[in-house]
């Protein structure tokens, strides 16, 4: 699965950067070297295509030279989502003194034992982080980095704070709080090299389908709303995002849609399964 993520990452570089130069003309496609290629698929029915991406973009006006201690992304996976894995929906942030980017994101799962069920991640993919974190482990995507995963019961249609603080002098914890019913999660914590600095005001994020299907008319429904990041640095800053454009495979072919939802967007991609029917005159039990 590495082949997708390292392309991802540059095409949401690509979507911060334009999410700052109002002035340039949107992106209607990215660079021909973001598109990952195909992913196999397991099953009777051989996966043909990638689900491909959406570009997002988020920007924090004001953000100090020196960057931020904390980000805080809003994010509401809606009831529509399908209720199963191979969506992720992330938002990217950046350090003042790394190369390389970080990310956090909710990923459904198949409801259990009669509750929802949601993944999060808080990764970093800056070579020579480490951890001690028990849900953490080296290595981001088959490269350097961390990577923090973990299952919770979860609401959909509740909108989730992801938030990114420096804890310590390096170190990183990522957390996501409910913020209808209060609960918090912890995601995990990771430490980077010395020098790596604070948050950077601005980058990008996705919505993807990382697995395969079989036709792009049979991906599966994504609905989610991604609020303006914000950060109680400098007296409270808050910022915007917005979707800039699909990617990879199924462009034009997903039922891709955003709208602005007040300092952010709404995006939805992917089909809802076809509702059963009962054949005309079919007793009813």
């Amino acid at each position: 699965m590495s082949t997708a993520r390292r392309p991802r990452r540059y095409a949401a570089v690509t979507a911060a950067v334009g999410l700052m130069m109002a002035a340039v003309p949107a992106l209607t496609a990215p660079p021909a070297s973001a598109a990952p290629a195909p992913l196999a698929g397991p099953g009777p029915r051989a996966a043909s295509v990638g689900g491909g991406n959406v570009s997002i973009g988020w920007s924090v006006p004001g953000t100090p030279t020196a960057g931020l201690r904390d980000l805080t992304f809003p994010l509401t996976v809606n009831k529509a989502t399908a209720h199963k894995e191979g969506i992720y929906f992330a938002q990217q942030f950046g350090f003042t003194g790394a190369a390389d980017v970080g990310y956090t994101g909710l990923q459904p799962r198949p409801d259990s034992g009669g509750s929802e069920r949601l993944s999060a991640r808080f990764s970093t993919f800056v070579a020579g982080a480490s951890t001690t974190d028990p849900l953490c482990r080296p290595g981001a995507d088959g490269g350097p980095g961390v990577t923090c995963a973990v299952d919770f019961d979860g609401v959909y249609g509740h909108r989730y704070d992801l938030k990114v603080e420096r804890t310590d002098t390096d170190t990183w914890t990522g957390t996501a709080r409910d913020t209808v019913t209060g609960k918090e999660t912890h995601l995990g914590s990771y430490t980077l090299p010395a020098g790596s600095g604070n948050l950077r005001g601005s980058q990008g994020g996705f919505v993807e389908y990382y697995l395969g299907i079989p036709s792009c008319a049979e991906m599966p429904r994504a609905d989610a709303v991604f609020g303006g990041p914000t950060s109680t640095d400098a007296g409270g800053l808050d910022g915007t995002a917005e979707a800039n454009y699909e990617y990879s495979d199924c462009v034009g072919e997903s039922n891709y849609q955003a709208e602005t939802a007040g300092s952010g967007t709404h995006v939805t991609r992917g089909f809802a399964p076809a509702a059963a029917t009962s054949p005309v005159g079919a007793a009813r039990r």
